[in-house]
This record gives structure tokens, sequence and C-alpha cells, in this order.
């Protein structure tokens, strides 16, 4: 596919591609500081350009790229449609408020799975290995790891990061499918004067969560070498 493209369908391909790259590099980096970047669907859009002609409209990253190279032009459309119609990228539209100025139309671009082997092949970027189903995401792999290393005491409710609860914790159904009931939750309780009060709302590893840690460990190690895997604390 990708020698089926000619010189200056290939220079946007690529430009897409590194872009794409960034913004997954930029959600990593969000999970590993335990924030939530939300969906991939969402931030694998790319803007490629303002349906304005605002003399003040800035370029955007992908078109930066492009007219370093001198792909920038009046034909960008032509190009980026003919990449769409061999269902390498998806072309939508959004709309942005630009302070002063309103609302304004914006071309997103969308690398598919076949564009973006497309542009590894054509980069000579090995393609990367995907994670069998009985694995976790490096970002919910650390959440649960963060949550065996409190032990017993367990670990405070806002440290949790961003919605991996919904996907580790016991009694949760994120997009309909039971969690994984890797960790539960429960109620730290203080005594004041007749009555007992819930002071605060911990989480510990449950048995499937112990038993995931120790069948999956050495494998997780492999996969996500920038997290430690500390011995969960026994029951």
């Amino acid at each position: 596919m990708w020698e089926g493209l000619n010189v200056r369908q290939q220079a946007y391909l690529c430009a897409c591609f590194h872009e794409d790259q960034e913004a997954e590099r930029r959600a990593r980096a969000t999970r590993a500081a335990y924030g939530d970047p939300g969906q991939a669907s969402a931030w694998r859009k790319l803007p490629f350009s303002m349906r304005s002609d605002l003399p003040f409209a800035e370029y955007t990253a992908i078109q930066d790229r492009l007219r370093s190279d001198g792909y920038l032009d009046a034909g960008a459309g032509a190009t980026l449609h003919a990449l769409a119609r061999r269902g390498l990228i998806k072309i939508t539209e959004d709309r942005v408020d630009i302070p002063n100025v309103g609302l304004v139309s914006r071309v997103l671009v969308e690398l598919t799975r076949s564009g973006r082997a497309c542009a590894r092949a054509g980069l000579d970027i090995p393609a990367v290995s995907r994670r069998p189903s009985h694995l976790l995401s490096e970002w919910l792999w650390r959440n649960l790891t963060r949550v065996a290393e409190a032990g017993a005491e367990g670990l405070p409710e806002e440290a949790m990061g961003g919605k991996s609860r919904f996907y580790l914790g016991v009694g949760y159904r994120p997009n309909g499918r039971p969690s994984r009931g890797y960790i539960d939750s429960f109620a730290v309780r203080v005594e004041k004067g007749r009555g007992t009060f819930v002071l605060e709302y911990r989480w510990r590893v449950t048995e499937a969560g112990r038993e995931h840690l120790n069948a999956y460990g050495a494998e997780y190690q492999a996969r996500y070498p920038g997290v430690q895997l500390m011995p969960p604390d026994p029951p």
C-alpha cells in the first residue's frame, strides 16, 4: 500500500503519523502522572487546519511539518481525501471557539490502523506488538501496583489515578462490561461521641488481584519496565 502512494501522499501520511505518535506519547505521560487523557478515539483526532481566512490563523502541527517539507499548498484537501479513499485516514470536522472571533470550523484527521501500519512500513519502524487481552494497559497496571504497594492499609480514594477504579474496582461496569475486580474499596471509620462515622474510603487488592499480580508479574515487568513491581502484602 505504501508503494502505491505518490511522494506527496507519503509525505502527508507521515506528517499525520508523527503527530499521532506525539499524541500517544502525551497520553502515556498523562497516565504516568496518574491522570486520565480520555478516550483514544478523542485524542487521536488531530487538528489539520482551520476553515478560516483570518490572517492571524496559526498553522497546526501537521501543517508546520508539511510546510517545512514544502508540501503545504492549496492541494492539501485533495491529498487528504486521496488518503481517506484508501482507508488510511478519516476526515472529520468540529467547531472551536476562538476569542474575539467566535466559532470556527476545524478539519481533523485520524489515522486508521491500516494508515498507522502503512506509515510504519514506509518509515521502516517495527510494528508494535498488540497487548494480549488478559493483560492490563500500562496505566491500569501502574495503578494496580500502587494499590498493592499500599498493603492492608489501603490506598486513599483521592490517590487513585483518574478513572482507573472503574476498570479495576469491584462492582463497576465501564462501557457496559464488568470491571476486572482486582481492587475493592473499604470504609475507614472513627468513633465520635456516641456514633461511628466514615472518615474516608481506601482501596486494597482483592484475591483476584493478587492472583493476577502473581501470575503475570514477570510478564508485566518485561512489557512495562518503567513500572517497578513491589510484592503485595499477604491477605
